[in-house]
C-alpha cells in the first residue's frame, strides 16, 4: 500500500535498511549498512563521489577508532567546522560550518533533529556532513551546510558486539550492539550505552548519560520494507561554563579554574520514534513514506562568568579582577512531528537519461520554554564575586521563580523536485526548485506582569538548484554549482518585537570542484573553491540601535581539500584543510564592516592515519590545527591557534576480542573550543580537555 503524505497509517510505517555480507580475506564475514537513512543515494541520489557538491562522510569505523563518544568529537573530522558555545536555550551541540551558524542543521535520517542536547555516537552508523546551502534538500537553514546522522539498521547476519571503555579522566563507559534475524527478511537490532565521565584537568564537570536505541526491519531484500526505530538518551551533566574574557584575551589563569557553581546542572530527556517504508516498484522506481515524532525535554540551571556593569579596565592586575555569576537558567521541551515522501525514478527521454527526485514534507515544530529570574541583571553580586584567579564554585545558589514562558507552535511544508539529466558519458545537469511554507506563532508571558507578547511570522519562497557535472574518466569528475538558502526570524522557533517583521536571510553560494579515484578506487581525493554570500543578514539599525533590520552583508571565501581511504593495503589516511575568509561587508554597526566573522579560522588542518601491523596489531594517530579566530564582529577579542595531538594503538587478542588505547591531547596542550560572546561583560570559551588515556575491550559473541 503507498502512503499519502499525512496519511494516517504512516504511523505504522518504517526505514528501510539496505545490507549485504560480504566475505574478507581472512574468511570472517564483514558486514556493510548504509544505515537507516543516509542522504546518499536517497535525497543525493549519487554516490559521494559524483555528487556535484562538497560531501564529507565520517565513517563508524573511524568514530570507533578515534574513540569520538560525542557526535561533536567526529566531527572534528570535517575542517570548516568550530565549536561554539551558549547559554540557556541555545547549549548542547552548536557549530559554525563554513563560517555560518548550524545550530538548526543537525538531521537525524534526513529529518531535522535542532534541539537542545549532547549526541552520543552510540548508535551512529555514518556522520554525513554536505557542505554550502542546500535549502533544495532540506528548506529552511543550511547556509554553511546540514549535518546528518545515520542511525544504525537492523542486519541480515547476527552481530553481537560489547564494549567497555575506562579513562584516565573518570570515565566509565559500556556499551552493546546486538542484531538478531528472526526469520527471513526481519531482524532487530538494539544499541545500549551508559557513561558516567569527568573532563580531564577541568574541576567539577562532569558526565552522566544512558541510552538505548531498538529497531526492527521487515521485508529486508524485497520489494517492501518497514523499519521502526526508537532512540531514547537522557544525560545528566555538570557543564563546563568556561573562562571569561579580560581585555580581549583568555586571562592565564589556572586551567582547572571553575567559574560556575558546583549546583549547576545541565539534563535532557529525549525520545525520538522513526517510521519507514519504502517500496521499491523496479529497480527504477522507489517510494519511500518517513515519519517522525521526537520529544526534547532539557532543563539548564547554571551560573556563568560575566562581569556585569564592571568589566575589567586594560591593564588590570588579575589578581583585582572579580568575576561575577550570572544565571540564565531555563527548562524546555520541543516536539517535533515531521512526514516526508519522496520518489526516485530513473528513465530516459531519447538519448537523455534522467534521475528524478521529487518529495513532499508537512511538518510541526514546538517549543515551550520556562526561563528562570536572573537577579544578576540588576544586582552583580547577588551571588558574592569571586576571584578571577581562584573561582568558589562553592557558593550557594538562590532558589528563583519563574520569569516568563515561551510558547511557539511552527507549522511548516515544502515540495521538491531535482531532475539530474545524462547528456551522454561524459556531461550531466542538476535542476532543482524547492518551495517552502514556514509560519510562527509566538506566546511570551511575562509572569510578574501578567503581560502577553504575541507575535507572528510568515514565509513563502522557493529555493534553486543548479549544477554542472563533467566526468571525462570513470574515476575523475569535475562540476559547478550553485545553491541558496534561507532562515527565518523564528528559525530558532523564537521571535522579538525587532525581528518579528523581518523576511528571512538568504544566502547563496557557487562551487567549483573536482573529485578523484585512485589506486583502483581505494582513495577517494576532493578538491573546491566556493564563494558565499549573505545579502541581507541581521543587524541593529544605525540611526536605532533598537531596531533590527536586514541590512547586512556577509562573504566567506573558502577552499578545501579531503583524501580518504587507503593509500596500500594497510596503510589508510583521513585528512582534510580549509581555507576560510569570511568578513562583514555590510553593516549596522560601522566599525564592523571589513572584519573577520565571529569563530570563523583562517586555516583548519584535520589527519588522521592507521597502519596494520603484523600478528593482529594496529597503530594510528593524528591531530587539528585551527589557527587563530575571533570571538566577537569588532575584532577586540581573540583565540589562539592550536593543534592538538592524539594516537590509538590496537590488538586482535582473538577473534572475539579487540583491545585498543587511544591517547587523547596526547601533549596536554591549552587550547580553546567553544566560543561565546555578547559583550566585554558577557563572554566565555570552553577549554577544551587536557591529557587523558582511554582503554578499551571489544568483545563479540
Amino acid at each position: 500500500m503507498l502512503l499519502g503524505v499525512g496519511a494516517c497509517i504512516s504511523s505504522v510505517l518504517a526505514t528501510t535498511a539496505h545490507a549485504q555480507a560480504v566475505e574478507s580475506t581472512d574468511d570472517l564475514q564483514e558486514v556493510t549498512v548504509s544505515g537507516v537513512r543516509p542522504l546518499l543515494h536517497t535525497k543525493l541520489a549519487d554516490d559521494q563521489e559524483d555528487t556535484p557538491q562538497s560531501v564529507s562522510v565520517v565513517s563508524q569505523q573511524l568514530i570507533q577508532d578515534q574513540a569520538a563518544t560525542r557526535l561533536t568529537d567526529a566531527l572534528k573530522n570535517v575542517p570548516g567546522i568550530t565549536l561554539n558555545a551558549g547559554e540557556g536555550a541555545a547549549r548542547g551541540d552548536t557549530v559554525n560550518l563554513r563560517g555560518f551558524s548550524a545550530f538548526n542543521d543537525f538531521f537525524l535520517d534526513g529529518i531535522r533533529d535542532a534541539a537542545v542536547y549532547t549526541r552520543d555516537s552510540f548508535d551512529l552508523q555514518d556522520v554525513e556532513v554536505v557542505k554550502g546551502p542546500s535549502a533544495v534538500l532540506f528548506g529552511r537553514g543550511s547556509t554553511g551546510g546540514a549535518i546528518n546522522q545515520v542511525s544504525k539498521a537492523p542486519l541480515p547476519t547476527s552481530l553481537d558486539d560489547v564494549t567497555a571503555e575506562y579513562g584516565t579522566n573518570n570515565l566509565y563507559r559500556a556499551t552493546a550492539d546486538l542484531n538478531t534475524p528472526v526469520a527471513t527478511g526481519t531482524a532487530v537490532r538494539v544499541n545500549l550505552m551508559g557513561e558516567s565521565s569527568d573532563v580531564a584537568d577541568r574541576d567539577l564537570v562532569h558526565n552522566g548519560r544512558w541510552g538505548v536505541a531498538p529497531a526492527i526491519s521487515f521485508g529486508m531484500g524485497g520489494n517492501d520494507t518497514f523499519t521502526f526505530a526508537y532512540l531514547h538518551q537522557q544525560e545528566n551533566d555538570i557543564p563546563d561554563v568556561g573562562v571569561p574574557f579580560v581585555d580581549g584575551r583568555l586571562p592565564s589563569v589556572p586551567r582547572q579554574a571553575y567559574y560556575g557553581l558546583a549546583s549547576d546542572r545541565f539534563t535532557a530527556d529525549d525520545d525520538l520514534f522513526t517510521a519507514r517504508y519504502v517500496h521499491s516498484f523496479s529497480d527504477d522506481l522507489t517510494l519511500a513514506d518517513t515519519l517522525r515524532y521526537a520529544n526534547y525535554d532539557f532543563s539548564d540551571l547554571f551560573d556563568a562568568p560575566n562581569f556585569g556593569d564592571s568589566p575589567p579596565t586594560p591593564g588590570e592586575p588579575l589578581a583585582d579582577i572579580l568575576v561575577g555569576r550570572d544565571a540564565p537558567g531555563s527548562t524546555g521541551v520541543q516536539t517535533n512531528l515531521d512526514e516526508q515522501l519522496d520518489l526516485t525514478a530513473r528513465f530516459s527521454t531519447g538519448f537523455i537519461s534522467h534521475t528524478l527526485v521529487a518529495g513532499l514534507e508537512i511538518a510541526r515544530q514546538s517549543s515551550l520554554i520556562e526561563r528562570y529570574v536572573n537577579p544578576f541583571n540588576t544586582n552583580n553580586n547577588y551571588i558574592p564575586e569571586t576571584p578571577l584567579l581562584d573561582p568558589d564554585p562553592y557558593e550557594a545558589m538562590p532558589n528563583e521563580p519563574l520569569s516568563s514562558e515561551q510558547d511557539t507552535v511552527a507549522p511548516s511544508g515544502g515540495a521538491y523536485v531535482i531532475d539530474t539529466l545524462g547528456l551522454g558519458r561524459y556531461v550531466s545537469l542538476t535542476g532543482g526548485m524547492r518551495y517552502d511554507y514556514f509560519s510562527a506563532d509566538y506566546r511570551q508571558l511575562t509572569l510578574s506582569s501578567g503581560t502577553l507578547l504575541h507575535l507572528t511570522e510568515l514565509n513563502r519562497l522557493g529555493s534553486p538548484r543548479a549544477a554542472l557535472l563533467i566526468k571525462p574518466a570513470a574515476h575523475q569528475t569535475y562540476y559547478l554549482s550553485y545553491g541558496t538558502s534561507f532562515d527565518p526570524s523564528a528559525e530558532a522557533l523564537t521571535l522579538t518585537t525587532k525581528t518579528a517583521d523581518l523576511g528571512p536571510v538568504k544566502a547563496k553560494t557557487y562551487e567549483t570542484g573536482a573529485k578523484s579515484d585512485w589506486l583502483d578506487g581505494k582513495l577517494l581525493l576532493t578538491g573546491a573553491l566556493f564563494h558565499t554570500e549573505v545579502d541581507n543578514a541581521q543587524t541593529n539599525d544605525p540611526d536605532n540601535p533598537t531596531i533590527t533590520v536586514l541590512n547586512g552583508n556577509e562573504r566567506v571565501d573558502g577552499l578545501e581539500a579531503d583524501a580518504s581511504g587507503y593509500l596500500t593495503r594497510h596503510w589508510e589516511i583521513n585528512a582534510g584543510y580549509t581555507y576560510l575568509d569570511g568578513r562583514t561587508i555590510a553593516s549596522g554597526t560601522a566599525a564592523d564592516v571589513g572584519k573577520i566573522m565571529p569563530n570563523v579560522a583562517h586555516n583548519a588542518l584535520n589527519l588522521w592515519t592507521e597502519y596494520e601491523l603484523p600478528a593482529g596489531w594496529e597503530i594510528g594517530g593524528g591531530g587539528n590545527w585551527l589557527s587563530k579566530r575571533f570571538a566577537d564582529s569588532a575584532e577586540t577579542a581573540n583565540v589562539p591557534g592550536y593543534v592538538v595531538w592524539n594516537a590509538m594503538l590496537s590488538y586482535t587478542v582473538t577473534r572475539q576480542l579487540q583491545l585498543q588505547l587511544n591517547g587523547i591531547n596526547l601533549f596536554n596542550r591549552l587550547y580553546y573550543d567553544g566560543l561565546y560572546y555578547t559583550s566585554v561583560s558577557e563572554n566565555h570559551a570552553i577549554p577544551g580537555p587536557g591529557r587523558s588515556v582511554m582503554l578499551s575491550a571489544r568483545m563479540s559473541f
